[in-house]
């Protein structure tokens, strides 16, 4: 294990020393803080202080329409009727569910793991391909560690810059939201309506932990998948353009063939466990289930570590 986590430290000092990295790290946390003050701005430019009128009204014209509406889907009317509950709880109590708190920037920063995903995979794309565009590659199979051991220590820092980028975008909108909305906002808890009808109250951060969580599947997957790219070629420029290439058009492929069957056999087609969120949208298929996707990314994420292995160990060097 020592000589792994030699290797490690190594890894690091690659990624951590190139100034590519430094400023992905500073793009990462200039979109954060942007995209932080672009919400603060909006909530500014449109304060909501007529928000107990406003609930008001949406509750009058829902019970009008779940009264007068006979041809409403019954997840409509559910939707509708926890909707109006939670509006009643929110006047009574004089909560302002419309007034932004810390939590919001920190939900909305769930959609920026996309940019962490793309990142991460210009980073394990580089990882072993740009030794052979740089001719080291022979320098560092001369050492007394494994082929295997070099490609597992290289996988593992590429993943722990993927861990400290989902940090820093979680802290960072994290202080954002503290910041300009107050952390007094931090004790907020997320209301929902249960099965018997009553409001209930849980921590915020169950609301949100979710959404991280499925995007940080789809982000190994693709890292994981980039890293395979990368033991297939010998240019780096390649590794990362056919990488980015198919994470960025992979979704579009598969809704494209969402009409075949077989398309539920795709990577792609299973990758968005969100869909089977509540409120999320539909699979691809709709014979697809949620266990059925995580099947599929098993068996993917063994295939592509088992193709990079292969290409990694047994690839001829001396050209």
């Amino acid at each position: 294990m020592s000589s792994l986590s030699k290797l490690i430290r190594n890894e690091n000092m690659k990624i951590y020393m190139r100034p590519r990295t430094w400023i992905m790290i500073g793009f990462l946390l200039l979109t954060v803080a942007l995209l932080s003050g672009l919400m603060n701005w909006e909530a500014s430019r449109n304060p909501s202080t007529d928000w107990e009128q406003s609930l008001t009204e949406d509750n009058n014209r829902m019970q009008q329409e779940l009264q007068n509406n006979q041809d409403l889907h019954e997840n409509q009317k559910a939707d509708m009727t926890e909707q109006i509950k939670l509006n009643a709880y929110y006047l009574e109590q004089g909560i302002n569910p419309k007034e932004p708190t810390l939590w919001d920037y920190v939900d909305i920063s769930s959609n920026l793991i996309i940019l962490v995903t793309i990142l991460t995979v210009i980073i394990a794309a580089d990882m072993i391909a740009a030794e052979f565009s740089w001719g080291t590659i022979k320098l560092l199979l001369v050492g007394p560690a494994s082929r295997t051991k070099i490609m597992v220590s290289k996988y593992i820092a590429t993943m722990g810059f993927a861990l400290l980028l989902l940090l820093l975008c979680f802290g960072s909108a994290f202080a954002a939201g503290g910041i300009l909305e107050g952390f007094d906002g931090i004790n907020q808890p997320l209301l929902s309506v249960s099965e018997s009808g009553i409001v209930q109250q849980s921590p915020m951060i169950l609301d949100i932990l979710p959404k991280y969580g499925f995007a940080v599947i789809s982000l190994i997957m693709y890292v994981t998948m980039a890293f395979m790219i990368s033991s297939a070629f010998r240019s780096s420029s390649m590794a990362i353009a056919f990488s980015l290439l198919f994470m960025l058009v992979g979704n579009s492929v598969t809704m494209l063939l969402s009409s075949y069957s077989w398309v539920k056999y795709l990577l792609f087609a299973n990758i968005e466990l969100s869909r089977y969120m509540e409120g999320g949208a539909s699979p691809i298929r709709p014979e697809m289930t949620l266990s059925f996707s995580i099947l599929m990314l098993v068996i993917y994420y063994l295939a592509f570590q088992f193709i990079a292995w292969l290409l990694f160990t047994k690839r001829d060097v001396a050209a």
